[in-house]
């Protein structure tokens, strides 16, 4: 295996090359330690081609760690489990960067994979243990580890594979022989009208009018109506259509218990009593709290409080019965909170025993990020955004979107169905 000659070291580091040599000379690092190890002391390690450095992101001084391009294209392909998937998926509940760059990757495979797939698996063999495109994807980043990226430079890198494809297609589409027909002596025979027919469409069985379309679904289970959705959108789509039940998130659990048999003893609870956010799962990280108001009551404070008990937000003297925090809380955690009134010089909480605390949680960073893109990109398909919020735990926003849904389809035993089921929950 020859070696890569000065001027090519100094070309990759320069970023002079074309695409196909950049794509040609990245298989080589990723074989060569010899190649490769110049090119690192040609860099000095530190301005390697599509690095970017934990310092790059520091926080108040200190050097993040960001997930590798291993553990993305592992994250993206769900190929982790058990405290290696926990440590990610911890890990994107904080950094925006690596959900930026989760995001961006999985739009990547999602594009680019099936011609990678094409142009790389081998002809005999019908499946392969690992996809071409994380191969391709890994082997650029073989110079040195380097965390994640974010999506400017996916970007660059998905543009370098758009320019290669568009490279290599019109040099192979000169290379194929075309064949050219022989001149027949004989009479060409009468064409034969055909005696097979259309297959007949599978029934529907589900329908529903979703914003500006309409989504239905057969009786071979065919989706119809949703081909822009990704695949696991289109599963929880073809799943509400046959009727499965919607299942309680598990972001809501432990922010509710029963009620006492006690609650509604004390007239004071009766008549002065929180309203919101009381279990249930908010997407603002500046929540607004709400409560019905006390006769006679000259101010409200509001009090705030982690899952330790420590106090992280108090509110000014309120003479009005709601509140929004001003300094956003962390993300992914649950919160308690009360309200206090003052009549007559004395104070009067709410929720007070035997009452339940009045407990919610802050939708973690990722899954906010990933709501967000959703509502910009399938903002019309009120059944999508219903179904990935009733997901998220956001009870108050999925019953939204389908009361919606189901205004536009007012005889739809499945729109009534789903209302009604969030609404249990």
């Amino acid at each position: 295996m020859e070696h890569l000659t000065q001027k090519q070291i100094e070309d990759y580091s320069q970023h002079r090359l074309s695409v196909a040599e950049l794509l040609a000379l990245s298989d080589h690092l990723g074989e060569c330690d010899a190649c490769r190890r110049s090119v690192e002391a040609r860099l000095n390690g530190d301005t390697a081609f599509f690095t970017l450095h934990a310092e790059a992101f520091a926080e108040n001084g200190n050097a993040v760690t960001h997930l590798t391009s291993e553990q993305t294209a592992e994250y993206v392909d769900k190929n982790l489990s058990g405290e290696e998937l926990q440590m990610v998926v911890d890990h994107l509940s904080n950094c925006e960067q690596c959900t930026v760059a989760v995001a961006d990757l999985r739009a990547f495979r999602n594009e680019i994979a099936p011609s990678l797939d094409r142009e790389y698996a081998p002809a005999h063999v019908p499946a392969v243990v690992e996809s071409s495109w994380r191969e391709r994807f890994v082997s650029l980043f073989r110079v040195s580890p380097v965390p994640a990226f974010g999506g400017a430079m996916l970007a660059v890198l998905l543009l370098v594979f758009v320019g290669w494809l568009a490279w290599r297609t019109p040099r192979e589409e000169k290379n194929q022989v075309v064949a050219v027909p022989t001149p027949s002596l004989q009479p060409a025979p009468s064409p034969v009208p055909s005696l097979q027919s259309e297959p007949m469409p599978a029934p529907v069985v589900a329908q529903l009018n979703d914003g500006a379309g309409m989504l239905s679904l057969d009786q071979e289970g065919k989706l119809s109506g949703a081909d822009n959705l990704p695949p696991e959108y289109q599963s929880l789509v073809k799943n509400a259509l046959t009727g499965q039940k919607i299942e309680k998130s598990s972001q809501l659990q432990g922010l509710t218990r029963p009620p006492s048999s006690l609650m509604g003893s004390n007239d004071k609870t009766r008549e002065f009593s929180v309203i919101g956010p009381a279990g249930n799962v908010v997407m603002s990280d500046r929540p607004t709290f709400r409560w019905s108001r006390m006769e006679g009551a000259a101010s409200y404070v509001v009090e705030v409080y982690d899952d330790q008990f420590k106090q992280v937000e108090m509110s000014p003297q309120l003479t009005t019965p709601s509140w929004t925090t001003t300094h956003p809380l962390p993300r992914g955690r649950v919160y308690s909170w009360q309200v206090k009134a003052t009549k007559d010089g004395e104070d009067v909480v709410s929720p007070r025993p035997p009452a339940p605390q009045a407990k919610f949680r802050v939708l973690d960073q990722a899954k906010a990020n990933e709501l967000s893109r959703a509502k910009r990109a399938y903002g019309t398909s009120h059944l999508t955004l219903g179904l990935l919020y009733a997901k998220a735990g956001l009870i108050k926003e999925a019953e939204q979107e389908f009361r919606i849904l189901l205004r536009s389809n007012p005889n739809s035993d499945i729109a009534r169905s789903l209302l009604r089921q969030v609404r249990s929950i």
